[in-house]
C-alpha cells in the first residue's frame, strides 16, 4: 500500500512557504492518493459499476471523509482515470528507452501494456465507460494520454532522425497506433476469441507495419532485426 500510495501522490501541491500550510496541503495530496487506490482496489473488485458505498467500504472511511477530500463522485473518478494512465506510463516507460532488435522492442512495449490490462481488467472497463459517460467525451480520452503519446513520439522521432529521415509531426502516426492498440486489446478485454500470446502477434504485426510503413514514406528503412541504441535525453 505505502508503494502505491507515494506514487500515485504525484506532484504534490505547490508549496506557499507556509510550514502549516504547506504540511495540510501535503498532508492532503496523500489522503487523496489513498483513496485514489482506495477506488482502484474497489474497482478491481466489484467491476466498473460500482457504488460509492463499494469505495468507502475498501477505504474504511465514512461518506463523509471521502467528500472531504474531493467534491463530488466525479471529481474522484477524475483522479482514478489520471492514476491509471500514470500506471500504464510507469508500465511502458521502459520500453520507450530502447535497445535491441527493433522488432522485438515493438513486441515487449505491446506486451507490457496487454499485461497490465490483463492484470486489472475491471479498472480499464471503468476507464472507458467513465469517459464516455457523463460530460465526457473521446476528447478526455485522448487528453488522458497524452503524456504517453508525447513520450512515444519523441522516441520515434528520435529514431527517424538518427538514420537521415525526416522525423517532425510524428504525432498521427502515434495517435493513430494507440488508438488501434486500445480499441483492440478492449476488444479483447470483453470478447477474448484468441490467446494473450497471439494477441500480442497480431498487434506486434500491425504496429511493425505502421511503423516501417511511414518510416519508407520519411526516406528510411528500417530493418527488423536491426540492433537499435537507447534514446538519450528522452524524458528530459
Amino acid at each position: 500500500m505505502a508503494k502505491d500510495s507515494t506514487s500515485a501522490r504525484g506532484r504534490l501541491p505547490e508549496l506557499k512557504g507556509d510550514a502549516r500550510t504547506d504540511r495540510w496541503r501535503e498532508h492532503r495530496a496523500g489522503v487523496k492518493a489513498d483513496l485514489i487506490e482506495s477506488t482502484l482496489r474497489a474497482i478491481d473488485e466489484f467491476g466498473p459499476d460500482l457504488s460509492i458505498d463499494d469505495i468507502i467500504g475498501t477505504a474504511g472511511i465514512p461518506r463523509p471523509k471521502l467528500y472531504r477530500f474531493f467534491r463530488d463522485k466525479e471529481e474522484l473518478f477524475e483522479g482514478v482515470s489520471e492514476r491509471v494512465q500514470e500506471l500504464v506510463l510507469e508500465r511502458l516507460t521502459p520500453h520507450l528507452v530502447v535497445a535491441g532488435a527493433a522488432l522485438e522492442a515493438v513486441r515487449s512495449g505491446l506486451r507490457a501494456y496487454v499485461d497490465l490490462v490483463d492484470e486489472r481488467p475491471n479498472v480499464f472497463r471503468f476507464v472507458v465507460n467513465s469517459q464516455f459517460s457523463g460530460s465526457h467525451s473521446a476528447t478526455n480520452l485522448l487528453e488522458r494520454g497524452m503524456a504517453l503519446a508525447d513520450a512515444t513520439v519523441a522516441m520515434l522521432g528520435s529514431i527517424i532522425r538518427m538514420r537521415g529521415g525526416n522525423g517532425d509531426n510524428m504525432e498521427y502516426l502515434v495517435d493513430a497506433i494507440l488508438g488501434a492498440v486500445a480499441l483492440s486489446v478492449l476488444r479483447w478485454l470483453n470478447t477474448p476469441t484468441i490467446e494473450k500470446d497471439a494477441l500480442v502477434d497480431e498487434l506486434t504485426v500491425i504496429v511493425w507495419g505502421a511503423l516501417s510503413a511511414s518510416a519508407a514514406s520519411r526516406g528510411v528503412v528500417l530493418d527488423p532485426d536491426e540492433e537499435l541504441s537507447v534514446v538519450p535525453n528522452l524524458f528530459d
